[in-house]
């Protein structure tokens, strides 16, 4: 084979290359690691990169997984144009949703951790503990599940609202549970006054320990109105953007999607929009005026 031959081989077999990278679109999912710590480093990652692999089967899309710190690393890659699909706990939504709706396109997925389409936070208590005044809750002991941040921020909106005090000083004490059903077992127990929950908690903790209702009562209920977790699309290519959309709708329709939802603890994947993600962002506009 003389020079020229081989020159032309290898610049035929570069160009080829180049045009299989191109073909190969490399798509971003990312998290915000302190959004997401109800679930183990583990189990979070083996998760999201099933997901990831579930969202781009059927096509010859790439999709990494990117683990962000903290949220203003987030918004410097949202204005760089490097993440394209972004799950965050709705806590972030809603505190910093003047910067994230320039930028995601519709639609919005909701995680449903639940049965319920929105989640119910309760204050539970022993059946004594009284329930129409918030203010006779003061100097009790507390036990919630911190990681649920969205819940934690409703606490806080919940005791300013009634009192004018923050947490700490309404409480005689603050427990932190590994579990929100740790929580629940806090007040059984008589370890702590009250907990903030998840109704839909409550009710599978209550299943699995009938005892509990007939020692512990609701003491107050948000309503259904907290869509814990969401993913949005950043994603501006047609075609890559359908796709995706398509294959995250269905997700829970194969046995191997719903064995994904199962080891991430989620009921399902639904789409949602601003206007029903209003009564949280309002929620949070009552509470930044009550602190101001």
């Amino acid at each position: 084979m003389n020079i020229w031959k081989l020159f032309f081989l290898v610049l035929f077999y570069l160009t080829s290359s180049n045009l299989v990278i191109a073909n190969e679109e490399q798509l971003t999912l990312a998290y915000l690691e302190n959004g997401l710590n109800e679930l183990s480093n583990n189990k979070k990652q083996m998760g999201l990169q099933f997901m990831a692999d579930e969202l781009v089967k059927g096509s010859d899309l790439q999709m990494t997984i990117l683990s962000v710190n903290t949220f203003p690393e987030i918004k410097r890659l949202i204005k760089a144009g490097k993440i394209d699909y972004l799950i965050l706990n709705s806590f972030y939504y809603i505190s910093h949703h003047d910067f994230l709706h320039q930028f995601f396109t519709a639609p919005i997925w909701a995680v449903q951790r639940g049965i319920a389409d929105k989640e119910n936070y309760i204050l539970v208590g022993q059946k004594h503990t009284p329930a129409q005044d918030l203010k006779q809750l003061q100097g009790k002991r507390l036990s919630f599940h911190p990681q649920y941040l969205l819940m934690k921020f409703y606490l806080k909106y919940l005791i300013k609202q009634s009192s004018s005090l923050d947490i700490d000083d309404f409480f005689k004490n603050l427990k932190h549970t590994r579990t929100a059903s740790q929580a629940i077992l806090d007040v059984f127990f008589g370890i702590s006054d009250v907990c903030i929950v998840p109704k839909h908690i409550f009710e599978l903790t209550a299943d699995l320990n009938p005892a509990i209702k007939q020692k512990l009562s609701i003491v107050h209920q948000s309503g259904e109105k907290f869509l814990p977790v969401l993913i949005f699309d950043f994603n501006r290519t047609v075609s890559s953007h359908e796709h995706i959309n398509n294959n995250l709708s269905t997700i829970g329709n194969s046995v191997r999607g719903r064995q994904l939802l199962e080891m991430l603890n989620i009921e399902a994947i639904k789409i949602t929009n601003p206007e029903q993600l209003q009564p949280m962002r309002e929620l949070f506009y009552s509470y930044k005026a009550l602190k101001d």
